[in-house]
């Protein structure tokens, strides 16, 4: 809980008004019992004007009105802050991650940890602000003035509290471990619902849902299981609690009963009665305390999980004086690059070397599970090399600033993402604050710009989540518009083009390709009419370089081209 603690100690003027909060309640909930029993109850022995006496209630009232206002809203304050700061960082600590810690955390579970997770916690601690400090001092004092008034009241209290710590302690650790369980199984629960809300089209397709169906059940069977079992327990305090609450008030009514019975002159009806009432306060202390007790397992756990995404270092990461020249790419190499996945027992990549210069395009062909996508990947850090060295400008890119690097590269993916808002804030992505003219220009070249001059609303056209108002087609072109508006040094085109009809490829390539002087090429396809005329042509096969070279080289000394080549039918194409 330590890191919970550092939140909070953030908002130390909420938590002074607090205090001064709890001092106007316990003044008035102990306040009131003591002037009802001494002089209202006693009122032959204690004599008070009823002015004096109506005054001196009405303050009380006043406080406890006043004190709850404030205790109610510095927990709601300090929780809605709380969950504001700490789902914010666990986002930006998202943004750091590499796919590799992506994959190990799983995306639902951290769905989980930035909304559930940090949800359970600021329930909690609303509950904490309003009942930590109160009660600690209703109860102590309470406690404090039965033993002054008549210590043999406390009989009943004494008798109660080791079987309530007894019920507690037992429930606390059943409740925990069940509460571990039932967090990962919705964390199941999640990747189940996820899985078939995305691939909904292949599951109908292949008429797997009852298959789907059946495997969600089992989980949700699992987790109603323990939710069962965890409720139950948790339920189980009020019964508990009000019996051990009836045992006590029954005790001492029988000790005072029998007291007043004696003609003991110090002990009245009013002190019997204003005991009673602490009484109250004491056990409704320890209820407090219990209700805390219930949600804490809980949180407990949702705590571990929250640090255990907030502590993750980021394998990737700058150094300590990471570069940011001002100067552009002019050169990037590849030397005896490995690289494999921490998962795997085989590098994905092996001994790759290359080297190109600015105004090259250079394209990487090879089958599905090559490592071409890994490849290109590693330029911009997505991954780091785990043997070898990517140079650019001579320079390792570990040396670079991170932000400083991948400002400097347009990667446009073969998934073509787009963000739920308008088409301007989806281009504004590559460039910030983007002028009408530059887009139009990014949309020409991406062969796009027919797409909003048939729009309403332009470049304030809304675009759904995920795009899904748009075709496969007009994504792809919108994703590649974003990149070239971008303008940097680098562009890397992964299987890009794929989604895309053999003309509008053609006409992109053609007018981007004028002017790829200024910039370093990296195209990764299928096709090989989308890359016939790179300078340099590398075959990758089982992550490994099989040949390199131009178009018409590869199809006079490479036999895995010339196989590519024949069954993408190039001659009839060309």
């Amino acid at each position: 809980m330590k890191i919970i603690w550092k939140y909070l100690f953030k908002y130390k003027m909420l938590l002074l008004l607090n205090l001064i909060a709890v001092l106007f309640v316990c003044c008035s909930e102990l306040g009131i019992p003591f002037i009802i029993g001494k002089f209202i109850i006693d009122y032959n022995k204690n004599k008070l004007d009823p002015f004096a006496l109506l005054g001196l209630l009405t303050l009380c009232a006043c406080c406890g009105f006043i004190g709850n206002l404030i205790l109610n809203y510095c927990a709601s304050k300090v929780s809605s802050l709380l969950f504001q700061d700490l789902s914010g960082d666990i986002f930006q600590k998202v943004q750091t991650f590499s796919p590799t810690e992506m994959k190990q955390l799983g995306i639902s579970s951290i769905l989980n940890y930035t909304t559930l997770d940090v949800f359970q916690v600021m329930n909690f601690i609303s509950v904490f602000y309003r009942t930590a400090v109160v009660s600690p001092i209703m109860l102590v004092v309470s406690v404090i003035t039965i033993f002054y008034v008549a210590s043999f009241l406390l009989l009943g209290i004494l008798f109660v509290a080791p079987f309530l710590v007894l019920t507690l302690f037992i429930i606390l650790k059943k409740s925990y471990i069940l509460s571990q369980q039932q967090q990962k199984k919705l964390d199941e629960l999640n990747v189940i619902t996820r899985e078939n809300l995305i691939g909904i089209k292949s599951i109908r397709a292949f008429r797997q849902s009852q298959y789907e169906t059946s495997r969600f059940s089992k989980v949700n069977h699992k987790y109603s299981f323990f939710s069962i079992k965890l409720f139950n327990f948790m339920v189980s305090i009020d019964p508990i609690f009000y019996f051990f609450l009836n045992c006590s008030i029954l005790i001492n009514v029988g000790v005072g009963v029998h007291f007043l019975t004696q003609d003991n002159p110090g002990f009245t009806t009013g002190k019997l009665l204003s005991c009673i009432d602490y009484q109250f306060h004491v056990l409704f202390a320890i209820l407090d305390f219990l209700l805390l007790f219930m949600m804490f397992p809980k949180t407990l756990v949702s705590v571990r999980r929250i640090e255990n995404v907030l502590n993750v270092t980021p394998k990737i990461k700058n150094v300590c004086k990471p570069l940011k020249p001002q100067m552009p790419f002019q050169t990037l190499s590849f030397e005896n690059v490995t690289f494999t996945y921490p998962d795997a027992t085989q590098p994905t990549l092996e001994k790759i070397n290359f080297s190109m210069k600015k105004g090259q395009i250079v394209a990487f062909v090879g089958a599905t599970g090559s490592g071409k996508s890994t490849l290109i990947g590693l330029i911009p850090r997505l991954y780091d090399v785990c043997e070898g060295a990517i140079k650019i400008n001579d320079i390792d890119i570990k040396e670079y600033d991170l932000n400083y690097l991948r400002n400097k590269i347009s990667f446009i993916s073969q998934k073509n993402v787009l963000f739920k808002g308008t088409i301007r804030s989806n281009l504004a992505f590559g460039k910030q604050n983007p002028q009408e003219n530059q887009m139009k220009e990014a949309l020409q070249l991406a062969q796009a710009y027919q797409i909003i001059q048939n729009k309403n609303h332009k470049f304030n056209e809304i675009v759904s989540e995920l795009g899904t108002n748009f075709s496969g087609g007009q994504k792809q072109r919108l994703s590649m518009a974003r990149g070239f508006l971008k303008k940097p040094d680098i562009y890397i085109f992964d299987d890009s083009f794929s989604a895309l009809d053999y003309k509008t490829e053609y006409e992109i390539r053609k007018t981007f390709f004028e002017m790829k002087g200024q910039n370093l090429v990296l195209i990764v396809a299928q096709r090989l009419t989308s890359v016939i005329n790179a300078d340099k042509i590398i075959v990758l096969e089982e992550g490994k370089m099989k040949a390199i070279g131009t178009h018409q080289e590869l199809m006079k000394n490479c036999l895995l081209y010339q196989e590519i080549a024949k069954s993408q039918n190039l001659e009839v194409v060309l």
